[in-house]
């Protein structure tokens, strides 16, 4: 069979474990604008927004904004925007291999050759939704003169999309959006906020417009939670084709996990209509318990694991779990260390199904996760995501973490002898230096964890 397409659609072969899009979502209005093209956005916000449609729910569609010269989209287009998600990995203990055909985006617009039907699609008043993933690097402050052409920064595209907007809607009360920032920073919509305000003084823009602005236009943290490898694998691709009888350049692949928490009220709740339909969505007044959670639970895991995993000789996280000591090691860490380090106020339900959800992503075949990759910038992780929680456990229970001490003491022991492993200068200078200053390991360990200049304080007193 031909690529996948609208016209050949309907010769796919019905499968149970292939999702298709009903013939009425192609008619569906546009709802979002979208800057970014990436895997993320495709397999995260946009197949939440596929699987309201097909339910019947949000029922809209994506208009994708470019903004790139890099990255090729010429394929996608030529498929009609149509794309597989392959969802391979574990869930509650189970093996998931789901796939669907997503239809969310109607078209693809690039920002030089199409500004002006940008600016249309931002004043269009079905459009009710933002969203942007322009890597952090994109959520910066640039100083520019705003001109009928498009500008430099996404911020700065940003602030025209919603001066043209409000010119086209004014006050009405069709001109409300939100804004969704899916940037990994802290905060990501307070940042993108101020950069606009700012954007919007030094632009001397009418004071109306900061009113409407106010009024208008909601900006939204949020925290995205998805691993989202890219496309498929030419094996996996011959299985598309032999299983239903098409072949998709364009499928990518993510694990069954998947958590998009969103900061907002009633305003927010009643415009992402489509959150109805998917429970990993988590709009919420305030999203720092998932933070929280992914921080400690996840990334901290990682970072206590991580030497452990590469001393035994472990490659890849799925590797590691899938020996039954370290998945037991792994385990206890978190049920009987981390989880009891997390603050009071988050539900122990909460906690515990997190950490399920971690050892499930962790046990996925289909990511070759590796250990070198997480030991990147290792002294940094160690200090912002392990230290609080060792200091936690003995501030609730009086006594030292084990298998965390031991952990910590495997880091210390993989930093000395692979200082190759990127990490930041100061770091990495006086590591150098007491590996010249001794020859004893011992001695070594010792003088590592009393510099201040990488931990802040000194390790030994913990």
């Amino acid at each position: 069979m031909p690529l996948l397409s609208l016209k050949n659609l309907r010769q796919v072969s019905i499968h149970p474990s292939l999702s298709i899009p009903r013939d009425a979502q192609f008619q569906l209005p546009d709802k979002v604008l979208q800057f970014g093209t990436g895997v993320l956005l495709r397999g995260l916000p946009d197949y939440f927004i596929e699987k309201a449609n097909q339910k019947g729910i949000f029922n809209g569609r994506i208009v994708v904004v470019k903004s790139t010269e890099t990255g090729d989209v010429s394929s996608l287009q030529e498929q009609d925007n149509l794309y597989t998600l392959s969802i391979r990995g574990v869930k509650n203990g189970q093996n998931v291999n789901e796939n669907i055909i997503c239809s969310a985006i109607s078209k693809i617009l690039h920002v030089n050759a199409q500004w002006s039907d940008v600016l249309n699609s931002a004043a269009n008043p079905s459009i009710q939704i933002i969203i942007s993933n322009t890597t952090e690097a994109g959520l910066q402050y640039v100083e520019e003169k705003l001109t009928p052409e498009p500008s430099i920064s996404f911020p700065g595209k940003l602030t025209q999309c919603l001066y043209h907007r409000y010119v086209k809607l004014g006050h009405a009360p069709e001109s409300k959006i939100v804004v969704l920032p899916t940037e990994l920073l802290t905060d990501n919509g307070f940042i993108l906020k101020n950069i606009i305000e700012k954007l919007i003084h030094f632009n001397d823009y009418p004071k109306s417009f900061v009113e409407w602005v106010n009024e208008k236009v909601i900006f939204s943290n949020t925290l995205v939670d998805r691993i989202v490898p890219g496309k498929l694998s030419e094996e996996h691709q011959q299985m598309l084709l032999e299983k239903y009888g098409y072949t998709d350049s364009n499928a990518i692949m993510c694990e069954p996990y998947a958590l998009w928490a969103i900061e907002g009220g009633q305003e927010v709740h009643d415009l992402l209509t489509f959150s109805s339909a998917n429970d990993e969505i988590k709009i919420v007044p305030d999203i720092s318990q998932f933070k929280e959670l992914k921080l400690r639970i996840l990334n901290g895991s990682h970072t206590l694991l991580c030497a452990k995993a590469i001393a035994e000789g472990f490659e890849t996280v799925y590797l590691a779990m899938s020996d039954p000591i370290f998945r037991k090691y792994a385990e206890e860490l978190i049920f009987e260390e981390i989880i009891p380090s997390l603050p009071k106020e988050i539900k122990k339900e909460d906690k515990l199904s997190f950490a399920k959800d971690v050892i499930d992503r962790f046990s996925n075949p289909n990511i070759a996760h590796k250990w070198t990759s997480i030991a990147v910038q290792y002294p940094m992780k160690l200090t912002i995501r392990v230290l609080p929680l060792l200091k936690s456990y003995r501030q609730t229970t009086g006594i030292n973490p084990i298998k965390m001490v031991e952990c910590i003491k495997e880091i210390l022991h993989f930093l000395l002898n692979n200082e190759d492993t990127p990490m930041d200068n100061i770091s990495k200078t006086a590591i150098t230096k007491i590996n010249l200053s001794s020859s004893s390991t011992e001695e070594k360990v010792k003088l590592l964890q009393k510099e201040e200049s990488i931990w802040g304080e000194y390790l030994n007193v913990l």
